[in-house]
């Protein structure tokens, strides 16, 4: 059986966030109906496009008294009407045996995880799927008819691959196969037998992926979630034997999509294999390929073998799956030109159309394929048709892989579930002891660019000496910490019983509270700000009796902090002008203040990447008058531009905010390769590739 339809495509436009309400934005988007229109607000042109549903979530909604989001007009697309219109078509096909997908596309901070997967009691797509799955599976009684979910969580950043729920976070391979097509060897698949553990498990990898956020500079705006749910109905027949009908739901939240476009329009080269930005662009490709071909253009090549990504995804676009694409978008106008681009990539993707197949076959046939796969492997190990070392050992490789399914197929679903078990009865045991400490002791908890990962990863700060930093301390309460400027011992946070204090351990370990960097021991107060190196932010939060009014720690999100940092590092620009916002240009003041809040935290991360890999260059954010001031001595026009500097041969270059962004890219590539490899490769130096040592 097969259904041959086309991409379902939503868009969904979020309210204002902190940084965008400090700019005075206007809003740009209007929705009717299924018609969703932008306005430039250069021109007061307009452009409209039409999908399978518009989702208003801008405004018209009020938080009620446990904290769920709901609507006060009509309008207003609430988390349950979103998932009536696209979780449950998801749910609906994995009964019927479909593949099904859905994925979330969007710049940096556009909505794309409070869709997916929400925030707090208001829950995605995602949870509310998984919870409506077991709803229907509780209400079985059929005897001869058995249900099996499995769930894994999955991340993929420079076209590397970790398991959100192996404690080895080594890099995983992507394997094919002719039976499963694309698939990542040894990733942790785990039963599952009602909601509770799933979620326990999102907790998990969601925790796993913040911690390791910080490490090589791998946030989530950078990277891309994948979790997958396999559901397996096996039905008993009146011989005794079993036949599956399954499917595999992907849930994927796409990393921000402005690293593929927003920096193309300087002119300055962004190279096309860069690991860090190939996986979007890969996409986009795909998804042009595919339309063209739905299109009933001339037949193009689907390159999904470009990337990571999209060989994952390759059931999912233009296969065997029912695929939903949710775009979420800024409504502000200083986001124009990403909110169109996203529009536009929106809209291409209506145009492919996959071919879902329902997929029943019987077990034992796949268990007597493997079977037979590995007597064609033997046989070219024993001499037939050997092809040297490296094939050899390729194929002994295939050999313990497919031994290694049929083992896992031949297990019997409780043995698994037993496994399952107790490893959740020892996660859970670890979990509430770290609950107990968050509850008896004050602790930090993260913040992160991300309002989905921040408030995720929480350290207790028992009595005595705590000391922070990337190794073990081998005296007091050790907390491991990595990031960029992260010294072995960074830290040492002092707890009386009645005061916590924090110290630098040394002159190099940068610690900045409120804004302001400290040098010797210093007190906190309940909700100070941290940072940490160069991109490790916490939130203080002080003894029991400290936390009264917890609404409070609501206001210090991640754009709280990096305004606070810019306001204390003082605005002036390269004319040595008067500090930004004393002029009476308020608005373009505004804008250009905001500018330099989002790029500062990029100088920060590069600045210490150039440091670690021991070049003699800095970075910093300035603020460029372009023209003469007028009568009245204010500024007529101001952007930001960064201010590159050899401390070698002190020669200077300016880079605009663009360009800046796109050598970032490169530098992060080459900063992860000198992680792992303790050095550069001499051949990308000598060629140029090395950005920060070929500089122009």
């Amino acid at each position: 059986m097969s259904d041959s339809d086309s991409v379902k495509v939503a868009v969904r436009v979020r309210p204002f966030n902190q940084r965008e309400k400090a700019a005075n934005s206007k809003c740009i988007l209007s929705m009717n109906g299924s018609q969703t229109v932008i306005t430039d607000p250069a021109t007061g042109n307009t452009k409209m496009f039409g999908f399978d549903q518009s989702y208003w979530s801008h405004d018209g909604f009020k938080e009620d008294d446990n904290g769920i989001y709901q609507g006060t007009d009509s309008s207003y697309a609430d988390q349950r009407r979103v998932f009536n219109d696209l979780g449950q078509g998801v749910l609906n096909n994995a009964w019927a045996g479909y593949n099904a997908a859905l994925f979330a596309y969007g710049q940096t901070g556009a909505g794309k995880s409070y869709s997916m997967v929400g925030y707090g009691i208001n829950r995605g797509i995602v949870p509310i799927t998984c919870d409506e799955l077991f709803t229907a599976i509780s209400k079985n009684e059929d005897k001869e008819r058995q249900y099996q979910v499995s769930f894994s969580m999955l991340e993929i950043y420079n076209e590397k691959v970790r398991d959100l729920l192996s404690k080895d976070s080594k890099n995983l391979t992507v394997r094919q196969s002719p039976k499963q097509g694309f698939y990542v060897e040894n990733l942790k698949q785990t039963p599952v037998q009602n909601y509770k553990e799933i979620e326990r498990l999102m907790d998990q990898g969601t925790k796993n992926r913040t911690t390791a956020s910080t490490n090589m500079n791998a946030t989530s705006s950078r990277s891309h979630m994948v979790i997958t749910v396999r559901f397996k109905q096996v039905f008993i027949n009146a011989s005794g034997e079993s036949t599956t009908k399954s499917s595999e739901i992907n849930l994927v939240d796409l990393a921000g999509s402005e690293r593929a476009s927003s920096t193309g329009a300087t002119g300055d080269r962004l190279k096309e294999g860069s690991a860090i930005n190939q996986s979007l662009s890969t996409l986009g490709n795909v998804i042009s390929a595919l339309a063209d071909n739905s299109s009933g253009k001339k037949k193009v090549m689907v390159p999904y073998r470009n990337s990571v990504l999209t060989k994952l995804l390759q059931n999912a676009l233009g296969g065997n799956s029912k695929t939903i694409m949710i775009a979420a978008l800024s409504p502000a106008d200083i986001n124009y030109e990403e909110t169109l681009s996203t529009l536009r990539y929106a809209d291409r993707a209506k145009k492919i159309k996959n071919n879902a197949v329902v997929n029943e076959s019987p077990t034992d046939r796949l268990i007597r394929e493997l079977k037979e796969e590995n007597a064609r492997l033997m046989a070219k190990l024993q001499g037939q048709d050997r092809g040297g070392k490296g094939r050899d050992e390729e194929l002994e490789r295939m050999l313990q892989e497919n031994v290694r399914q049929m083992s896992d197929i031949q297990m019997t679903w409780e043995k698994k579930l037993e496994e399952a078990r107790r490893e959740w009865e020892q996660s859970q045991a670890q979990v509430s002891k770290e609950d107990m400490m968050i509850k008896e002791h004050p602790y930090l908890q993260n913040v992160n660019e991300d309002p989905y990962l921040s408030g995720v990863v929480k350290h207790a700060l028992p009595p005595g000496n705590n000391y922070l930093g990337n190794s073990k301390s081998e005296t007091g309460n050790s907390i491991f910490i990595r990031g960029l400027g992260i010294l072995a011992c960074h830290v040492v946070m002092s707890n009386s019983g009645t005061e916590i204090s924090i110290e630098p351990v040394s002159p190099d370990a940068k610690v900045v509270i409120n804004g302001q960097q400290i040098m010797v021991k210093t007190p906190l107060q309940h909700l100070d700000r941290l940072m940490l190196g160069s991109n490790c932010l916490f939130l203080y939060v002080g003894y029991p009796a400290d936390r009264v009014n917890q609404e409070e720690m609501k206001q210090y999100s991640y754009d709280f902090f990096q305004q606070e940092l810019a306001q204390s590092q003082g605005m002036t620009t390269l004319l040595g002008t008067p500090r930004l916002g004393e002029g009476a240009n308020e608005a373009m003041d505004k804008l250009v203040f905001q500018d330099f809040v989002q790029l500062m935290p990029k100088v920060d991360e590069v600045n210490a990447m150039s440091k670690d890999m021991n070049k003699a260059m800095t970075f910093q954010p300035i603020i460029k008058n372009l023209a003469s001031h007028d009568s009245l001595g204010n500024n007529k026009e101001m952007e930001v531009e960064v201010l590159v500097t050899n401390t070698l041969t002190n020669q200077v270059w300016m880079w605009s905010k663009a360009k800046f962004i796109n050598r970032k890219f490169l530098i992060e590539e080459l900063y992860q390769q000198y992680m792992e490899e303790g050095k550069l490769d001499v051949e990308q130096v000598s060629s140029g590739e090395d950005v920060l040592s070929n500089i122009h």
